[in-house]
Protein backbone atom coordinates (compact mmCIF):
# COMPACT_ATOMS: atom_id res chain seq x y z
CA UNK A 1 0.00 0.00 0.00
CA UNK A 2 1.78 3.40 -0.53
CA UNK A 3 1.11 5.81 2.52
CA UNK A 4 3.88 8.05 2.19
CA UNK A 5 6.02 9.67 -0.61
CA UNK A 6 8.98 11.49 -0.23
CA UNK A 7 9.81 14.79 -2.03
CA UNK A 8 13.30 16.04 -2.01
CA UNK A 9 13.63 19.63 -2.85
CA UNK A 10 15.84 22.37 -3.10
CA UNK A 11 13.91 25.55 -3.42
CA UNK A 12 13.82 25.65 -7.20
CA UNK A 13 10.83 25.35 -9.32
CA UNK A 14 12.27 22.69 -11.67
CA UNK A 15 12.46 20.18 -8.12
CA UNK A 16 9.39 21.20 -7.19
CA UNK A 17 8.21 20.05 -10.86
CA UNK A 18 8.08 16.28 -8.98
CA UNK A 19 5.09 17.31 -7.12
CA UNK A 20 2.91 16.99 -9.85
CA UNK A 21 3.08 13.29 -9.68
CA UNK A 22 3.66 12.72 -5.81
CA UNK A 23 0.16 15.00 -5.53
CA UNK A 24 -1.42 12.85 -8.60
CA UNK A 25 -0.43 9.56 -6.49
CA UNK A 26 -1.55 10.91 -3.61
CA UNK A 27 -5.02 11.82 -4.99
CA UNK A 28 -5.69 8.19 -5.54
CA UNK A 29 -4.44 6.54 -2.70
CA UNK A 30 -4.24 9.30 -0.16
CA UNK A 31 -0.39 8.83 0.69
CA UNK A 32 1.06 11.82 2.89
CA UNK A 33 3.71 13.83 1.69
CA UNK A 34 6.86 14.37 3.54
CA UNK A 35 9.06 17.26 1.80
CA UNK A 36 12.36 17.24 2.56
CA UNK A 37 15.35 19.87 2.00
CA UNK A 38 18.19 19.03 3.03
CA UNK A 39 20.61 22.45 4.33
CA UNK A 40 24.31 22.63 3.44
CA UNK A 41 26.54 24.80 5.43
CA UNK A 42 26.21 27.61 3.11
CA UNK A 43 22.67 27.31 3.79
CA UNK A 44 20.43 29.22 6.02
CA UNK A 45 18.45 26.80 7.96
CA UNK A 46 15.47 29.40 8.61
CA UNK A 47 14.91 29.94 4.85
CA UNK A 48 14.77 26.71 4.17
CA UNK A 49 12.58 25.70 6.83
CA UNK A 50 10.12 28.42 5.86
CA UNK A 51 10.15 27.29 2.12
CA UNK A 52 8.91 23.90 2.86
CA UNK A 53 6.67 25.70 5.58
CA UNK A 54 4.76 27.33 2.78
CA UNK A 55 5.24 25.01 0.14
CA UNK A 56 3.65 22.42 2.61
CA UNK A 57 0.68 25.08 3.52
CA UNK A 58 -0.04 25.09 -0.14
CA UNK A 59 -0.60 21.30 -0.19
CA UNK A 60 -2.48 21.30 3.02
CA UNK A 61 -4.91 24.09 1.21
CA UNK A 62 -5.25 21.74 -1.15
CA UNK A 63 -6.43 18.94 0.93
CA UNK A 64 -3.24 16.49 1.05
CA UNK A 65 -1.18 15.93 4.60
CA UNK A 66 2.09 17.16 4.52
CA UNK A 67 5.44 17.11 6.97
CA UNK A 68 8.44 18.75 6.18
CA UNK A 69 12.18 17.21 6.97
CA UNK A 70 15.04 20.13 7.10
CA UNK A 71 18.35 18.43 8.11
CA UNK A 72 21.76 19.48 8.06
CA UNK A 73 24.16 17.65 5.55
CA UNK A 74 24.25 15.63 2.15
CA UNK A 75 21.16 15.70 0.77
CA UNK A 76 21.85 11.76 -0.80
CA UNK A 77 22.67 10.53 2.14
CA UNK A 78 19.66 12.49 4.09
CA UNK A 79 16.72 10.89 1.40
CA UNK A 80 18.02 7.62 1.31
CA UNK A 81 17.97 7.69 5.43
CA UNK A 82 14.69 9.17 5.65
CA UNK A 83 13.38 6.55 3.31
CA UNK A 84 15.55 3.88 5.42
CA UNK A 85 14.04 5.04 8.65
CA UNK A 86 10.39 6.81 8.02
CA UNK A 87 7.51 4.72 6.97
CA UNK A 88 8.30 5.89 3.09
CA UNK A 89 6.99 3.72 -0.09
CA UNK A 90 8.05 5.90 -2.88
CA UNK A 91 10.85 8.99 -3.50
CA UNK A 92 9.56 11.15 -6.07
CA UNK A 93 12.15 13.52 -7.60
CA UNK A 94 13.86 15.18 -10.26
CA UNK A 95 16.35 14.41 -12.63
CA UNK A 96 18.03 18.11 -11.98
CA UNK A 97 20.30 19.70 -9.48
CA UNK A 98 21.96 22.73 -8.41
CA UNK A 99 24.10 22.78 -11.40
CA UNK A 100 21.68 21.55 -13.89
CA UNK A 101 19.86 18.08 -15.28
CA UNK A 102 23.19 16.56 -16.03
CA UNK A 103 24.63 17.00 -12.89
CA UNK A 104 21.33 15.33 -11.34
CA UNK A 105 21.07 12.92 -13.79
CA UNK A 106 24.52 11.65 -13.76
CA UNK A 107 25.69 13.01 -10.37
CA UNK A 108 26.13 12.21 -7.03
CA UNK A 109 22.62 12.83 -5.48
CA UNK A 110 20.64 10.66 -8.16
CA UNK A 111 23.24 7.64 -7.88
CA UNK A 112 23.96 7.34 -4.30
CA UNK A 113 19.57 7.18 -3.86
CA UNK A 114 19.07 5.24 -6.57
CA UNK A 115 22.32 2.77 -4.53
CA UNK A 116 20.91 3.05 -1.81
CA UNK A 117 16.67 3.41 -1.62
CA UNK A 118 15.25 0.69 0.15
CA UNK A 119 12.03 1.63 -1.89
CA UNK A 120 11.49 2.43 -5.29
CA UNK A 121 12.49 5.67 -6.77
CA UNK A 122 9.89 7.64 -9.62
CA UNK A 123 12.19 9.86 -11.82
CA UNK A 124 11.05 12.98 -13.23
CA UNK A 125 13.19 14.44 -15.81
CA UNK A 126 13.16 18.73 -16.08
CA UNK A 127 13.97 18.61 -19.75
CA UNK A 128 10.32 17.01 -20.64
CA UNK A 129 6.55 18.34 -20.04
CA UNK A 130 5.18 17.37 -17.39
CA UNK A 131 2.74 14.06 -17.88
CA UNK A 132 0.48 13.65 -14.65
CA UNK A 133 -2.78 13.45 -16.59
CA UNK A 134 -2.56 10.05 -17.32
CA UNK A 135 -2.00 9.01 -13.26
CA UNK A 136 -5.63 11.54 -12.56
CA UNK A 137 -7.42 9.10 -15.25
CA UNK A 138 -10.06 6.24 -14.32
CA UNK A 139 -8.09 3.65 -14.93
CA UNK A 140 -4.14 4.13 -15.02
CA UNK A 141 -2.02 2.00 -17.51
CA UNK A 142 1.39 1.40 -15.94
CA UNK A 143 4.24 -0.58 -17.70
CA UNK A 144 6.39 -3.33 -16.52
CA UNK A 145 9.24 -4.13 -19.53
CA UNK A 146 10.56 -7.60 -18.99
CA UNK A 147 13.67 -9.66 -21.04
CA UNK A 148 13.02 -13.05 -19.31
CA UNK A 149 15.38 -12.27 -15.70
CA UNK A 150 14.67 -12.52 -12.12
CA UNK A 151 16.24 -8.79 -12.12
CA UNK A 152 14.06 -7.53 -14.19
CA UNK A 153 10.92 -9.37 -12.58
CA UNK A 154 11.39 -7.53 -9.69
CA UNK A 155 9.78 -5.09 -11.08
CA UNK A 156 6.96 -6.35 -11.39
CA UNK A 157 5.99 -6.82 -7.63
CA UNK A 158 6.06 -2.78 -6.51
CA UNK A 159 4.49 -1.98 -9.84
CA UNK A 160 1.12 -4.54 -8.94
CA UNK A 161 0.84 -3.30 -5.82
CA UNK A 162 0.91 0.55 -6.99
CA UNK A 163 -1.74 -0.57 -9.22
CA UNK A 164 -3.63 -1.75 -6.84
CA UNK A 165 -4.10 0.73 -4.97
CA UNK A 166 -4.88 2.99 -7.97
CA UNK A 167 -7.32 0.93 -9.96
CA UNK A 168 -4.62 0.65 -12.76
CA UNK A 169 -4.04 -1.79 -15.55
CA UNK A 170 -0.86 -3.19 -15.78
CA UNK A 171 0.61 -4.13 -19.57
CA UNK A 172 3.63 -6.93 -19.49
CA UNK A 173 6.22 -5.73 -22.57
CA UNK A 174 9.08 -8.19 -23.65
CA UNK A 175 11.11 -6.58 -26.50
CA UNK A 176 13.16 -8.78 -29.14
CA UNK A 177 15.59 -7.83 -31.51
CA UNK A 178 14.09 -8.24 -34.74
CA UNK A 179 15.20 -11.60 -36.91
CA UNK A 180 17.87 -10.01 -39.28
CA UNK A 181 18.70 -13.46 -41.21
CA UNK A 182 17.83 -17.26 -42.11
CA UNK A 183 18.29 -19.91 -39.36
CA UNK A 184 21.11 -22.60 -41.03
CA UNK A 185 21.99 -25.82 -39.61
CA UNK A 186 25.86 -26.61 -39.57
CA UNK A 187 25.72 -27.84 -43.48
CA UNK A 188 24.23 -24.06 -44.24
CA UNK A 189 21.22 -26.01 -45.29
CA UNK A 190 17.96 -23.16 -44.53
CA UNK A 191 16.15 -24.29 -41.32
CA UNK A 192 13.98 -21.42 -40.55
CA UNK A 193 13.04 -18.35 -42.91
CA UNK A 194 13.04 -14.64 -41.03
CA UNK A 195 9.25 -14.54 -40.60
CA UNK A 196 9.64 -18.15 -39.15
CA UNK A 197 12.04 -17.04 -36.57
CA UNK A 198 9.79 -13.94 -35.87
CA UNK A 199 6.51 -16.28 -35.23
CA UNK A 200 8.66 -18.83 -32.80
CA UNK A 201 10.50 -16.06 -31.04
CA UNK A 202 6.74 -14.15 -30.46
CA UNK A 203 5.18 -17.48 -29.45
CA UNK A 204 7.93 -18.25 -27.16
CA UNK A 205 7.94 -14.30 -26.10
CA UNK A 206 3.88 -14.71 -25.41
CA UNK A 207 4.52 -17.54 -23.47
CA UNK A 208 6.70 -16.29 -21.21
CA UNK A 209 4.90 -13.13 -20.22
CA UNK A 210 1.52 -15.13 -20.03
CA UNK A 211 3.02 -17.47 -17.46
CA UNK A 212 3.91 -14.27 -15.42
CA UNK A 213 0.70 -12.50 -16.51
CA UNK A 214 -1.32 -15.80 -14.68
CA UNK A 215 0.89 -15.77 -11.48
CA UNK A 216 0.14 -12.25 -10.97
CA UNK A 217 -3.51 -12.46 -11.22
CA UNK A 218 -3.44 -15.35 -8.54
CA UNK A 219 -1.26 -12.79 -6.33
CA UNK A 220 -3.26 -9.47 -7.31
CA UNK A 221 -6.73 -10.65 -8.76
CA UNK A 222 -8.35 -7.10 -9.12
CA UNK A 223 -5.51 -5.57 -11.10
CA UNK A 224 -5.88 -5.95 -14.76
CA UNK A 225 -3.18 -7.97 -16.65
CA UNK A 226 -2.25 -7.84 -20.43
CA UNK A 227 0.55 -8.66 -22.31
CA UNK A 228 2.66 -6.97 -25.33
CA UNK A 229 5.15 -8.93 -27.55
CA UNK A 230 7.12 -5.97 -29.63
CA UNK A 231 10.17 -6.38 -31.85
CA UNK A 232 13.13 -3.50 -32.18
CA UNK A 233 15.63 -2.22 -30.24
CA UNK A 234 14.88 -1.96 -26.87
CA UNK A 235 15.14 1.25 -24.91
CA UNK A 236 13.22 3.07 -28.27
CA UNK A 237 10.51 0.35 -27.91
CA UNK A 238 10.00 0.28 -24.64
CA UNK A 239 9.82 4.21 -25.27
CA UNK A 240 7.31 3.89 -28.13
CA UNK A 241 4.71 1.38 -26.10
CA UNK A 242 5.10 3.77 -23.03
CA UNK A 243 3.38 6.04 -25.75
CA UNK A 244 1.08 3.97 -27.55
CA UNK A 245 -0.44 1.98 -24.88
CA UNK A 246 -0.72 6.05 -22.67
CA UNK A 247 1.05 4.45 -20.10
CA UNK A 248 0.98 6.92 -16.96
CA UNK A 249 4.12 4.99 -15.05
CA UNK A 250 7.14 2.58 -16.40
CA UNK A 251 8.83 0.41 -13.78
CA UNK A 252 12.32 -0.72 -14.41
CA UNK A 253 14.69 -2.41 -12.45
CA UNK A 254 18.29 -1.04 -11.61
CA UNK A 255 21.94 -2.38 -10.36
CA UNK A 256 21.75 0.07 -8.01
CA UNK A 257 24.73 -0.98 -5.71
CA UNK A 258 27.18 0.05 -8.64
CA UNK A 259 25.73 3.31 -9.42
CA UNK A 260 23.82 5.43 -11.42
CA UNK A 261 26.42 6.21 -13.84
CA UNK A 262 27.70 2.84 -14.44
CA UNK A 263 24.66 0.44 -14.05
CA UNK A 264 21.70 2.82 -15.23
CA UNK A 265 23.31 5.28 -17.53
CA UNK A 266 24.16 2.86 -20.94
CA UNK A 267 21.74 0.30 -19.85
CA UNK A 268 18.33 -0.16 -21.46
CA UNK A 269 16.69 2.12 -18.32
CA UNK A 270 19.63 4.76 -18.32
CA UNK A 271 18.35 5.09 -22.59
CA UNK A 272 14.66 5.02 -21.58
CA UNK A 273 15.53 7.52 -18.62
CA UNK A 274 17.60 9.75 -21.14
CA UNK A 275 15.30 9.45 -24.32
CA UNK A 276 11.85 8.38 -23.23
CA UNK A 277 9.06 11.10 -22.44
CA UNK A 278 7.13 8.78 -19.60
CA UNK A 279 8.02 9.03 -15.83
CA UNK A 280 10.10 6.37 -15.04
CA UNK A 281 9.90 4.18 -11.57
CA UNK A 282 13.69 2.36 -10.62
CA UNK A 283 13.46 0.01 -8.49
CA UNK A 284 16.91 -1.74 -7.02
CA UNK A 285 16.45 -5.32 -6.36
CA UNK A 286 17.41 -7.25 -3.75
CA UNK A 287 21.24 -8.11 -3.71
CA UNK A 288 21.12 -11.88 -3.43
CA UNK A 289 17.84 -14.33 -3.62
CA UNK A 290 16.09 -14.78 -1.04
CA UNK A 291 17.53 -11.64 0.74
CA UNK A 292 14.34 -9.70 2.23
CA UNK A 293 12.55 -7.36 0.33
CA UNK A 294 13.93 -3.93 -0.52
CA UNK A 295 11.12 -1.95 0.77
CA UNK A 296 10.97 -4.22 3.87
CA UNK A 297 14.03 -3.43 5.83
CA UNK A 298 15.15 -5.58 9.08
CA UNK A 299 17.56 -3.83 10.89
CA UNK A 300 20.65 -5.18 9.80
CA UNK A 301 19.59 -4.40 5.90
CA UNK A 302 18.97 -0.72 6.98
CA UNK A 303 21.98 -0.54 8.74
CA UNK A 304 23.58 -1.79 5.07
CA UNK A 305 21.73 0.37 3.48
CA UNK A 306 22.62 3.79 5.75
CA UNK A 307 26.44 3.24 5.38
CA UNK A 308 26.00 2.82 2.00
CA UNK A 309 24.65 6.34 1.57
CA UNK A 310 26.90 7.61 4.46
CA UNK A 311 24.70 7.47 7.03
CA UNK A 312 25.44 5.62 10.82
CA UNK A 313 22.73 4.82 13.06
CA UNK A 314 23.61 7.29 15.83
CA UNK A 315 21.97 9.77 13.53
CA UNK A 316 18.75 8.17 13.84
CA UNK A 317 17.33 10.35 16.63
CA UNK A 318 19.01 13.65 15.19
CA UNK A 319 16.33 12.84 12.29
CA UNK A 320 13.19 11.67 14.49
CA UNK A 321 14.07 14.78 16.54
CA UNK A 322 13.84 17.04 13.07
CA UNK A 323 10.88 15.53 11.89
CA UNK A 324 9.02 16.13 15.40
CA UNK A 325 10.05 19.75 15.94
CA UNK A 326 8.28 20.59 12.20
Amino acid sequence: MLRSILIPLDGSQLAERALAYATALSVSTSARLILLRAISASDTKGVAARYLFDTAAELRARGFVCETVTPLGSAAAWIAAEAGVGPVDLVAMTTHGRSGPGRWLFGSVAESVVASSPVPVLVERAWQPIRREPLLTDQPTLLVPLDGSTFAESALEPAAGLAEDLGAELVLLRVEHAATDVLRDEYGRTVAYLDELEDRTEQLAGDYLDQLASGARRRWPGVPIHTKVQFGIPAASIAEAATTTGAALVFMATHGRTGLRRAVMGSVAGQVLERGSTPLVLIRPSATPGSPDPGRLTSSTRKSNMARSGMTTSMIPSLRAVRSRL
